[in-house]
């Protein structure tokens, strides 16, 4: 057993084991969320002893939010993929509208398509914060050692829609919160309530949830 832990330490350079460790509970994750990523299951899929996760993790909870962080990114880069394929109208009141839009219905898409990271991503994560993801507003310093997460997409869809005229500066704020509401719950609800409804049944929930989320932000915009 000892030569089998030194071969395998020994093919990893200094970071790669790491890199391995969080890969190996993200992939667990993805298949089963964050109640898979168990330490004994992630040493034997990276292929080392169950000691050597110690050198990178001094807990469990501290390889769950590495994971966690990387489920983030990973939801960031969907969102983002999904927008760019979005086309905007070229009245910038309505392409402000759509853009805001179409980041929420991609917040719901991930977490349908995703659960597992959607979860990993989103259940005890202290880098989530009190919106969804890295890149809040008044994080100082650190926000700026964050990778960029869902939050920082909506955000900016909200600033968006501020200079477009729609949204009144001082209400920003709150609209991050009814934003998060509305696409946390219609996830939440998508994947623990109502996982039998059927594609189209989904999609209506999702169009209606986002079309009263704008009307109410832009009322008096």
């Amino acid at each position: 057993m000892a030569t089998r832990t030194t071969r395998t330490r020994s093919s990893y350079h200094h970071g790669d084991l790491r890199a391995a460790l969080v890969a190996a509970g993200e992939e667990l994750a993805r298949k089963g969320g964050p109640g898979a990523i168990v330490l004994r299951e992630v040493t034997r899929t990276v292929g080392v002893a169950p000691n050597a996760v110690y050198a990178h993790f001094a807990t469990l909870a501290e390889l769950k939010i590495a994971v966690s962080r990387h489920a983030l990114r990973a939801m960031a880069a969907a969102m983002s993929v999904h927008l760019g394929q979005v086309p905007e109208p070229a009245d910038p009141r309505e392409a402000a509208k759509v853009h805001l839009r179409e980041v929420g219905r991609a917040y719901v898409l991930f977490a349908l398509a995703e659960p597992g990271l959607f979860r990993a991503a989103m259940d005890d994560n202290p880098a989530s914060g009190c919106v969804p993801g890295e890149g809040d507003r008044g994080r100082g310093d650190r926000a700026s050692d964050e990778p960029s997460g869902p939050a920082t997409l909506l955000i900016a869809a909200l600033d968006r829609l501020t200079r477009a005229g729609c949204l009144p500066a001082e209400e920003t704020d709150a609209a991050v919160m009814a934003c998060w509401a509305t696409v946390h719950g219609l996830a939440t609800l998508l994947l623990n309530l109502l996982p039998t409804s059927s594609r189209a049944e989904r999609e209506a929930a999702i169009e209606a949830g986002l079309h009263y989320l704008l009307q109410g932000l832009t009322l008096r915009g």
